[in-house]
């Protein structure tokens, strides 16, 4: 499974939109596999789609993002802005959708 996650520095950007970069997460049997970095810019969206990621972390997404995103992709909502905790509650299924 690939989770990407929206990253602002080392913190999980306020929202989907204004994130500097996604860290794309590879997870298998409970723990991270490996991760990659993809920077946000005018074909960031179109990259995460072509990853495959199966879902997306962020703290908010405008809605034409989410009506488009959503068809594909689950989107959860992160709680606070660090990466580890979120990783760590995805993989235990404790992340609500958006």
């Amino acid at each position: 499974m690939k989770v990407a996650i929206s990253m602002k520095t080392d913190k999980i950007s306020s929202n989907f939109e204004d994130c500097e970069y996604f860290l794309i997460v590879r997870i298998g049997d409970n723990e991270i596999k490996s991760t990659k970095v993809i920077f946000n810019d005018e074909n960031a969206q179109k990259s995460i789609l072509k990853e495959k990621v199966n879902a997306i972390i962020c703290r908010g997404m405008n809605e034409d993002n989410y009506k488009k995103l959503s068809k594909k992709i689950k989107i959860y909502n992160a709680e606070g802005d660090d990466v580890d905790k979120n990783i760590s509650l995805f993989i235990e299924g404790k992340l609500n959708t958006l």
